[in-house]
């Protein structure tokens, strides 16, 4: 466990911690919500003939935080699992070119060999 600590990028650490931040303000928009909702009914609200306008309520001021939340969390997954992948290129040693690399490195050697031949002449 600490040593997958230590191999997490920051910004991962950074966006699961801004994740868990939404996922407790959503939590606390559903107790909000539910007293706000305790207090209309005690003042003689009945939801059963309203419950579009209850549900809409419930959406409007949770879902931002839990999609936000989410989308946080995958996002930081999403870094982990790039740098992952970049770690074990890194440790296989497959840092072999492709052909387009090898080509172009050819196209730049190619340029710096004309310019060091003009030049040296």
């Amino acid at each position: 466990m600490a040593s997958e600590f230590k191999n997490t990028p920051k910004v991962t650490f950074i966006l699961n911690i801004c994740s868990i931040i939404m996922g407790v303000f959503a939590i606390f928009n559903i107790y909000t919500s539910y007293k706000h909702i305790s207090n209309l009914i005690l003042q003689g609200f009945e939801p059963s003939k309203q419950l579009a306008e209850v549900i809409n309520y419930y959406l409007i001021s949770v879902t931002p935080y839990v999609f936000y939340g989410i989308c946080l969390f995958l996002l930081g997954f999403i870094i982990k699992q790039i740098s992952y992948i970049g770690n074990c290129n890194e440790v296989c040693g497959n840092t072999e070119k492709s052909v387009v690399e090898q080509e172009n490195d050819d196209i730049v050697d190619d340029i710096l060999a004309d310019i060091n031949s003009k030049y040296n002449n």
